[in-house]
């Protein structure tokens, strides 16, 4: 997990190595497009996943490296809370 202050305003990116996804939570931008959020938030993810992926593999042997499947999920926080 990295809370990080990009532009301004802070974002909160979360790495699960399990499921092979980068959860992207940005207040500020949440309420835009897929696009419009990569286009900030792309290059610093894939900077810090790249830079993650070669630590781990500095300290472990043996791993497979599948940073390539890992899959970039932006949270769109737009959507009305959910009524019971």
């Amino acid at each position: 997990m990295l809370p990080a202050n990009l532009c301004g305003h802070w974002t909160f990116d979360a790495w699960d190595l399990e499921r092979a996804r980068i959860n992207v939570l940005d207040p500020v931008l949440g309420k835009e497009s897929r696009e419009a959020q990569s286009a900030v938030h792309g290059r610093l993810v894939n900077t810090l996943h790249g830079k993650l992926f070669d630590c781990i593999f500095d300290m472990f042997t043996g791993l497979e490296d599948n940073r390539n499947a890992y899959k970039i999920v932006f949270y769109n926080l737009a959507h009305r809370a959910v009524k019971k």
